[in-house]
C-alpha cells in the first residue's frame, strides 16, 4: 500500500524543461487562468530560483485549489538562469523579476507586488492539497491571529524512503509541539505560512539580511543562529508581527493545510539518519529555550 495520498499522483509527473509538451502547457494554462484576477482577496506568492525542474509540478497542485474568494498566483523569479521564466510565461502565470539574490529579497518583492488582503507564502518545490489556501488563511479572519502556519510531510527522493521520512516527521512534530508552547515562530516555514498583507507592510516587511537559505526554522534546526537583527524571512516575520501587536501565531492542524515538500534540504549534508541526529541533538540542547516564555532569539 502506498504511504502517499492519492492526490499527489496527478502532480508528480516528470518533464524536461526544454521539451514540455504543448498538451501539458495547455492543460496548466487553462487550469491556472482563473487565478489571473485584478482584485484578489488572497495572494499566493512563490519565490523561484532556478526551479525549472519543479515549478510545473507546484503550479499543477496550486491550479487545483478550491477557493471561494478571488485568488491570485504570483511567482517572483529571483534572477533564475535556467528556463524558469520561460515556463512561467508559457503557462500564463503572473510573475515579476527580483534581481537581488536571496529568498528574503524575493519574498519582499512579492509582498510589495501582491494585491490580496491575505498573503499566503508557498515555495516552488512543494505540492499543495486542493484545500490548502482556504484552510491556511481562514484563521486570519480572527483579528487576534496575525500569522498562520501549516504542517508538512516530505516527498521521498533517491536517498530516502517514505517510511523513514514518516518516522522522522513523528519525531520532528514532537519537537514542534514543545516549541509551539512559547516559540511558535520557530515552527514557521516559508513554504506554508500566511498573514494579512497590511500588517506585514506596517512592520516593514521581510528582513533582508537572511541570505538565500533564510528560513529561521531551517537555520535553528541545523544549529546555525539567526542573523544579527533576529528577523528572518519566515518564522521571525511571525515573531515581529507578534511583537508589534498584530496578533498571535496560529498552528493550522487541518490536514488540508499539510504541504508536501522535497527532502533535498533534509538530506543535503548526508543521509536521513544524520539529519535526524543533528536536529534532535540541537532540540535537546535548546529545550530550555523552547520552554521559556521569552520571545527573544537563541544566542
Amino acid at each position: 500500500m502506498s504511504m502517499l495520498p492519492g492526490w499527489l499522483s496527478k502532480h508528480t509527473f516528470t518533464y524536461q524543461a526544454d521539451n514540455v509538451s504543448e498538451q501539458r502547457i495547455y492543460d496548466l494554462r487553462s487550469r491556472l487562468a482563473r487565478f489571473q484576477v485584478d482584485d484578489p482577496e488572497i495572494s499566493i506568492v512563490i519565490p523561484a530560483y532556478n526551479e525549472e525542474a519543479n515549478i510545473l509540478n507546484t503550479l499543477s497542485s496550486l491550479a487545483d485549489q478550491k477557493v471561494s474568494v478571488p485568488t491570485e498566483i504570483l511567482v517572483v523569479n529571483n534572477n533564475s538562469s535556467d528556463r524558469t521564466q520561460e515556463l512561467l510565461d508559457r503557462c500564463g502565470v503572473r510573475s515579476i523579476l527580483e534581481k537581488q539574490p536571496g529568498v528574503a529579497y524575493a519574498r519582499q518583492a512579492g509582498l510589495m507586488a501582491a494585491r490580496g488582503r491575505i498573503h499566503a507564502n508557498a515555495d516552488a518545490d512543494c505540492l499543495y492539497p486542493a484545500g490548502w489556501a482556504e484552510a491556511l488563511t481562514a484563521p486570519l479572519n480572527t483579528p487576534d491571529i496575525a500569522c498562520t502556519y501549516g504542517l508538512y510531510s516530505f516527498l521521498p527522493g533517491p536517498k530516502s524512503s517514505r517510511l523513514a521520512l514518516a518516522c522522522y516527521e513523528v519525531a520532528a512534530q514532537l519537537i514542534s509541539w514543545v516549541r509551539n508552547r512559547n516559540k511558535a515562530y520557530l515552527n514557521v516555514y516559508g513554504f506554508n505560512f500566511a498573514f494579512r498583507r497590511a500588517d506585514a507592510l506596517a512592520i516593514g516587511g521581510f528582513e533582508l539580511d537572511s541570505g538565500r537559505e533564510g528560513s529561521v526554522a531551517e537555520l535553528i534546526a541545523a544549529g546555525t543562529p539567526p542573523p544579527p537583527t533576529g528577523r528572518c524571512e519566515d518564522g521571525l516575520m511571525s515573531l515581529s508581527l507578534q511583537q508589534q501587536g498584530k496578533g498571535a501565531t496560529f498552528r493550522v492542524t487541518d490536514p488540508k493545510a499539510r504541504v508536501w515538500t522535497s527532502d533535498r534540504r533534509l538530506v543535503a549534508d548526508g543521509n536521513l539518519g544524520k539529519a535526524f541526529m543533528v536536529r534532535v541533538g540541537k532540540a535537546i540542547r535548546e529545550l530550555g529555550f523552547y520552554l521559556s516564555p521569552s520571545s527573544s532569539t537563541p544566542s
